[in-house]
């Protein structure tokens, strides 16, 4: 009976003395003050510094001076929006001419397939929109990459254009497929169904094309790809900043340079930011983490709306720089797991070589 009783004494100071402890940093301001002091580009430079393997030191120690002394550029880059059907045929020349492809034109039954969507597929929160899987599916058969890997699988359904897209330039031979990332193995917007439903749904035909791996996420890249391999890669998972730069940086040692990185909800954001604004009532919040990485993007990209696509440049270690002006930017993953993701931010660091 005393042993209980000093228990409950022992727990009822434990907790009084994390209340005073908490009142005295939100009094005097201690966490605001200490996540202002990470934040300094001086700061994080250091810690890119000693994150570093010793190997990579000296490359990273030149990438935050840069990152120090040089602001990062904006602004929208090239712009090809492809808004319905109608203008397919005009959008997909001019990214190809974007891309280098001048001339090439959309595949056999590429047109067909992208009308029979609206006919066979029941709109889910938070999947690609039609103007956004027009530009992806231009994209991906544009550049006829052999294969793809998507970070972010959901529902499937953007999967299911990208293997449409690839099948239709390679044939469904088993030659060519997707491999799609994702964290969670119930989907997130039902748990109810697993991640990638739409596919065996809505898609039967392409299933032998599309290869799931759940849960994982984009560290999985670096066992089911070799360095310098892939030449696209479709980011679209949790977007709340720095998550979106966590990934690229993840799936960079994958991508050859000058490889296209296609980032979705580049808009996410702002749109609900205005609809917060206006008083409307949405299932999610706004996150800028997509839109802020395709804005301060210092290298070649095409925007295509809510969707865009960003170039690797040829070193990839000049990533570095802009990696860190990223990360002087508030997170929005808060506590203890912005401490686990900015770690894990200067270990993606020491990847890029």
């Amino acid at each position: 009976m005393k042993m209980g009783k000093m228990r409950e004494l022992s727990h009822a100071a434990r907790d009084w003395l994390r209340k005073v402890r908490k009142a005295g940093r939100e009094l005097f301001m201690i966490d605001r003050a200490i996540a202002a002091i990470i934040r300094l580009p001086v700061v994080i430079s250091l810690g890119a510094v000693r994150h570093a393997p010793r190997g990579c030191r000296t490359k990273i120690l030149r990438g935050a001076i840069r990152s120090v002394s040089r602001p990062a550029p904006t602004g929208s880059g090239e712009v090809c929006e492809i808004n319905s059907l109608a203008d397919f045929n005009s959008g997909y020349a001019r990214l190809a001419a974007m891309l280098g492809q001048a001339g090439r034109g959309p595949s056999p039954g590429e047109v067909e397939f992208l009308s029979s969507i609206a006919k066979r597929r029941t709109s889910y929160p938070g999947t690609v929109g039609r103007s956004d899987y027009l530009f992806l599916s231009a994209l991906v058969s544009i550049l006829a990459p052999q294969r793809v890997i998507e970070i972010g699988t959901l529902t499937g359904f953007s999967a299911a254009i990208i293997a449409a897209a690839l099948a239709r330039r390679h044939g469904g031979d088993g030659t060519s497929w997707v491999d799609t990332i994702d964290i969670n193995v119930e989907c997130a917007i039902d748990r109810t169904r697993l991640s990638g439903f739409e596919i065996p749904e809505t898609f039967p035909e392409l299933v032998p094309l599309i290869r799931l791996h759940v849960p994982r996420d984009a560290t999985f890249v670096l066992q089911i790809a070799k360095r310098d391999e892939l030449q696209v890669i479709f980011i679209d998972a949790d977007h709340r900043h720095p998550l979106p730069l966590l990934d690229l940086l993840r799936v960079a040692p994958c991508v050859r340079s000058g490889g296209w990185i296609v980032l979705h909800d580049i808009q996410w954001g702002t749109i609900g930011r205005r609809a917060a604004e206006a008083g409307e009532s949405l299932w999610w919040g706004p996150s800028y983490g997509a839109e802020w990485l395709f804005i301060y993007w210092p290298f070649r990209k095409i925007s295509g709306g809510n969707i865009g696509a960003v170039q690797l440049p040829h070193e990839k270690s000049a990533l570095v720089p802009f990696a860190l002006y990223m990360m002087s930017i508030q997170f929005e993953i808060v506590d203890k797991h912005a401490r686990t993701m900015r770690r894990a931010l200067y270990e993606s660091l020491g990847a890029l070589g």
